[in-house]
């Protein structure tokens, strides 16, 4: 039913012109600066499987700046920014649970209406990359409860500012820092965001 989950999206993604990213779950549609991306999560149980559609935006020179300073190989899929799509459409759920036939053709239709209504106009302003930036401070900075992955959207937030020409001040840096100590990110984290600034400092970008 997986392989039947992704034809369905497929077929309706290839007509917005998302394609499927060879060797994952994942549609995208490149802009000049990166990828918007659709990427489906697929978990599998004894009786059906749960499915959660996750809306994501990737700009290749934020993520080859952050593999370069990991000494990581850039063939794993890596996304700036992402929410779910229940995050930014009310009509559908976290996930779907997901046990028949009849069940699946629900869900599927669920999830074409929000992206269609909703989900492919956030995509289309977020790859705007001052969108995107102003985007990413105010989760940082006003969010009630802490977004997940605090850390690295801090990471990808400062990044984005830097190869966007903004001049980047120490209160700036400090702000982030203290964001994450607000919210007990780990010293090893806050030791290696540092060593980020650091890193950007040495680049000539």
């Amino acid at each position: 039913m997986k392989t039947k989950v992704i034809q369905n999206l497929e077929d309706f993604l290839n007509d917005f012109q998302y394609f499927k990213i060879e060797g994952f779950d994942a549609f995208h549609h490149p802009f000049e600066s990166g990828s918007k991306m659709v990427v489906l999560n697929i978990t599998p149980y004894e009786d059906g499987f749960m499915l959660e559609v996750k809306l994501a935006i990737k700009v290749d020179k934020v993520e080859e700046y952050i593999f370069r300073f990991y000494n990581q190989e850039s063939g794993k899929l890596s996304l700036s920014y992402w929410e779910s799509l229940s995050q930014i459409s009310s009509q559908i759920s976290k996930r779907g649970f997901i046990h028949n036939e009849i069940e699946l053709s629900k869900i599927l239709a669920e999830i074409e209406n929000a992206l269609v209504k909703t989900g492919f106009n956030w995509l289309d302003e977020l790859c705007e990359l001052s969108r995107l930036s102003n985007h990413l401070i105010n989760v940082i900075y006003n969010s009630i409860q802490k977004p997940p992955n605090l850390f690295k959207l801090c990471q990808r937030s400062y990044l984005l500012r830097f190869l966007e020409g903004e001049k980047i001040t120490e209160a700036v840096f400090y702000d982030y820092f203290e964001q994450m100590q607000l919210h007990k990110i780990p010293e090893h984290q806050l030791e290696e965001f540092l060593e980020f600034r650091n890193y950007l400092k040495s680049l000539s970008i």
